[in-house]
C-alpha cells in the first residue's frame, strides 16, 4: 500500500495529541508535511481537524481492531504515538510498525513496558527495517541529548567522563494522560525493579554503573542544595541504553554513570532537600498500594485534562549537566526552553523527532529500538535549536565554577 502520509498521529484527541496536531499543522512552518491524524472517535477528530491552520486527514483506527491499525500504519512513513498508558494501549501500533517496516515515536516513559516490547519485537524490526524511538518527550530526549553533547565534548578534548550529573529546574503542570501512565507503572512494576540502571539493556555481559536512590546533594559547582529528580531512574535507564547502542555500533564507549537532581530555587537548602526526598518517598510508597494509587487519582487530572492556558504560558525548564572524570568536573551542558515541560516541551520535542523521521535524517543504520541520541544525534539538538530550545556547552578550566541555576 502506498504511503500517503508522512505522519500519522495516533491519540490526537488527548490533551498532547492535540497540541502536536496544531503544532505540526500550523502556518507558516514550511515544512510541507503530509500529516493526518487518528483515533477511536471520527466525531472528535473532525473537529481538531477543523481547527487548525492546515486541515489534517482523519483516520478512525482502535488498536482493539488489528486491521484497521495496520491499514492505518501501511499509509503512512512514521507513527506518532500520544495514546497513553502505552503500556496498555501501544503494543497493536508498535506491533504493526514492525510488520510493515514502518518508523514509530512516543512519548512514553514507561520503561518497563518498553523493555518487554524490546524483547518481543528488536528482531523483528531490524528485519523489517523498522526504527523504534520510545522516550521522545520530556522523558527522555534532555537526558539523553545532554548527555550525547557533554561525551562528544569531552572526547574532543581527549576527555573520558566517568560521571554524568544532570540538575533540573522546572515549572508547569502535570495532564491527565502522565498520571494515568504512572499509576499503571506504579501498578504493575515493583518499586526496586524501576532502579535498574539495565533495565533497557538485555545484554548480561554489559558493564553498567548501579542506579543509585539519591540522597539530598549539594552541588559545589553550582553553590546549591539539590534533591532527587522524579524521573531520574527513567532517563538513567535511557542514557545507558544509548551507550550500550553505540557500543554494539563499534563505538569506543566507556560506561559512565549517571543521575538527575532538581533544584527548587537558589534558597533551596539542605533541610528543603531533605523534606522533598522523604516527600518523594512517602508518595512512592503510596503509588505501591491500591488505597494510595486511589486517592492520587481522584486528586489528579483525568486523561484527556492538562494543565490550564496561564500555567502553560508561565512555564518552562532548564538544565545543567556536569560530567566529571575522577571527580574533577570537565565539562556543563545547558538546555533550556520556554514552556510546560509535559505539554508544550514534549510535544515539540517529539514534533521535531518525527519530522527528521519523516525525512529519513537518521544518524545511524541501526534498526530496532533506538533512543533519541542514537537515532538523530546531532541533527536533533539542530532542529531543537531552530524550535527555540537553547543549548550551551563548554569545557570548565580548574578551579571554575558556574552561576547557580
Amino acid at each position: 500500500m502506498a504511503q500517503e502520509f508522512d505522519i500519522i498521529i495516533y491519540g490526537a484527541t488527548g490533551f498532547t495529541g492535540q497540541l502536536a496536531t496544531k503544532y505540526l499543522t500550523r502556518d507558516g512552518s514550511g515544512h510541507n508535511l503530509r500529516v493526518a491524524i487518528a483515533g477511536r472517535n471520527e466525531q472528535k477528530l473532525q473537529a481538531i481537524s477543523q481547527q487548525c491552520a492546515q486541515r489534517p486527514a482523519v483516520i478512525v483506527a482502535a488498536k482493539e481492531e488489528v486491521g484497521l491499525t495496520q491499514a492505518m500504519v501501511q499509509r503512512t512513513a512514521v507513527i506518532l504515538n500520544f495514546a497513553g498508558p502505552f503500556a496498555l494501549h501501544a503494543e497493536p501500533i508498535i506491533a504493526a510498525c514492525v510488520k510493515f517496516g514502518r518508523h514509530y515515536l512516543d512519548i512514553t516513559g514507561e520503561s518497563p513496558f518498553i523493555r518487554q516490547m524490546i524483547e518481543r519485537y528488536d528482531a523483528a524490526a531490524v528485519d523489517s527495517g523498522s526504527r523504534l524511538i520510545p522516550f521522545s518527550g520530556f522523558d527522555s530526549v534532555p537526558a539523553d541529548l545532554m548527555a550525547l553533547i557533554a561525551l562528544n565534548c569531552a572526547k574532543d578534548h581527549d576527555v573520558q567522563l566517568d560521571q554524568l550529573s544532570a540538575y533540573y529546574q522546572l515549572r508547569g503542570g502535570l495532564n491527565g494522560g502522565t498520571l494515568a501512565s504512572m499509576l499503571n507503572i506504579a501498578k504493575s512494576t515493583p518499586l526496586n525493579a524501576l532502579f535498574d540502571a539495565k533495565m533497557l539493556i538485555a545484554d548480561p555481559q554489559w558493564s553498567c554503573p548501579p542506579c543509585r536512590r539519591s540522597l539530598p546533594r549539594y552541588e559545589e559547582l553550582l553553590k546549591c542544595w539539590s534533591a532527587p529528580f522524579f524521573m531520574g531512574a527513567i532517563n538513567q535507564a535511557v542514557v545507558q541504553r544509548s551507550q550500550w547502542l553505540r557500543a554494539q555500533s563499534g563505538d569506543q564507549v566507556v560506561p559512565c554513570a549517571y543521575e538527575e537532581f532538581q533544584i527548587v530555587s537558589r534558597r533551596f537548602t539542605a533541610v528543603t532537600s531533605v523534606g522533598i526526598c522523604a516527600l518523594l518517598a512517602v508518595l512512592s510508597q503510596a503509588m505501591t498500594t491500591k488505597h494510595g494509587r486511589g486517592i492520587v487519582k481522584r486528586l489528579g487530572p483525568k486523561p484527556g485534562e492538562g494543565s490550564s492556558p496561564a500555567v502553560q504560558g508561565r512555564a518552562w525548564f532548564k538544565a545543567r549537566l556536569i560530567g566529571r572524570a575522577g571527580g574533577a568536573a570537565k565539562v556543563v551542558v545547558h538546555m533550556s526552553a520556554k514552556g510546560d515541560p509535559g505539554n508544550a516541551v514534549t510535544v515539540a520535542l517529539a514534533c521535531e523527532s518525527a519530522r527528521l523521521a519523516a525525512e529519513g535524517k537518521f544518524s545511524t543504520s541501526r534498526r530496532g529500538f533506538l533512543t533519541p541520541s542514537v537515532a538523530f544525534s546531532a541533527d536533533l539538538q539542530q532542529r531543537l535549536e531552530i524550535a527555540g530550545f537553547k543549548f550551551e556547552s563548554k569545557m570548565l578550566r580548574q578551579g571554575e565554577s558556574l552561576q547557580a541555576l
